[in-house]
């Protein structure tokens, strides 16, 4: 394009956060910046979710700096993005001051969302439980993304809010009128089987109105594999539906194989192992990711093609461990 407008640039830029590409997405937005174009609120936002993606906390911080330094006072939409971002790159603190300084009438349900998921993501369950409690006490009406994060903020606490978490399900139909999604169901699950509920846990997986994707039965083969006895036979129960289903790849065939071995019934571990080396079921390897000097840089496992910088991290970090 001979001449590219900030719209063309936001575009790009968020084309890339839609496929997942943090890193190319925050490059654009620094060719953007170094031709001189001013983001506007779209390529503003994009940035910062990148950021987010990504975890590069000081790219964050300085995004935002220069919100400050350009607009003054920032729209929801931004100041949502900001909490967003914080709270993913583990300042939670700085995602409170945000979201504390939005004026009362501007915070929608995607603000209020997007801190009951950072709330819950570090561990504050108790208190995410009742900013949903305070959204709806302020006339903000919780949407089906809303019901999720509650959900998995009910899951991450333990047995201590099943309760809750039953509550807050039924209510969706009752009072809200929005019909429960896989999603949904699946984070009752994952709230049942925490708690050690098993029987129950399979009860709501039989009596879902659509059929249960992986995320709805590997909450569930989870709960089997953390709690065992009774647990293993129901765990068995589950691989075949994902069998059934064509998910049953190498982190089911893995959880399978540990639960046998925790129950001691090794002659079941080599006959997994052996159905995987049958299969040809590969495990995907584990991917990691460091910042340095403010460039977010990813990994996987014997990765021997990184920058210099990174090696010497990693070599670090080899050492003390």
């Amino acid at each position: 394009m001979p001449h590219k407008t900030p719209i063309a640039w936001s575009a790009m830029l968020s084309a890339h956060v839609g496929a997942g590409g943090f890193v190319d997405a925050l490059e654009v937005f620094d060719m953007m910046l170094r031709a001189r174009v001013r983001p506007n609120r779209a390529a503003i936002v994009g940035a910062l979710a990148a950021c987010g993606g990504l975890g590069a906390l000081e790219q964050g911080r300085w995004v935002h700096a220069l919100i400050t330094a350009t607009t003054g006072r920032m729209d929801a939409g931004v100041a949502t993005a900001l909490v967003d971002m914080y709270a993913k790159c583990g300042n939670l603190d700085s995602a409170r001051q945000v979201f504390a300084a939005m004026p009362e009438p501007e915070r929608d349900v995607f603000a209020y969302t997007a801190m009951i998921s950072g709330l819950s993501d570090h561990g504050h369950c108790q208190e995410a439980v009742e900013l949903f409690g305070q959204m709806q006490d302020q006339g903000v009406r919780p949407n089906e993304v809303t019901f999720i994060c509650v959900l998995c903020t009910c899951a991450r606490a333990g047995g201590g809010l099943v309760s809750v978490a039953r509550e807050i399900f039924q209510s969706m139909s009752a009072v809200h009128g929005i019909e429960p999604g896989v999603e949904h169901y699946g984070s009752l699950v994952d709230v049942l089987g925490r708690a050690g509920m098993l029987a129950e846990a399979a009860a709501v997986v039989r009596a879902m109105p659509m059929r249960p994707d992986s995320y709805v039965l590997g909450a569930l083969l989870n709960a089997c594999r953390v709690h065992g006895g009774d647990g293993v036979k129901l765990g068995k129960q589950v691989v075949e539906w994902l069998a059934e289903l064509g998910l049953d790849h190498s982190g089911v065939h893995v959880q399978l194989s540990n639960m046998y071995a925790c129950s001691s019934k090794w002659e079941d571990v080599v006959r997994i192992r052996l159905v995987m080396e049958e299969k040809k079921v590969a495990k995907v390897p584990g991917c990691s990711m460091v910042e340095v000097d403010g460039v977010a840089c990813e990994f996987v496992a014997g990765d021997r093609f990184l920058d210099p910088c990174i090696n010497t991290v990693v070599r670090g970090l080899d050492q003390q461990l």
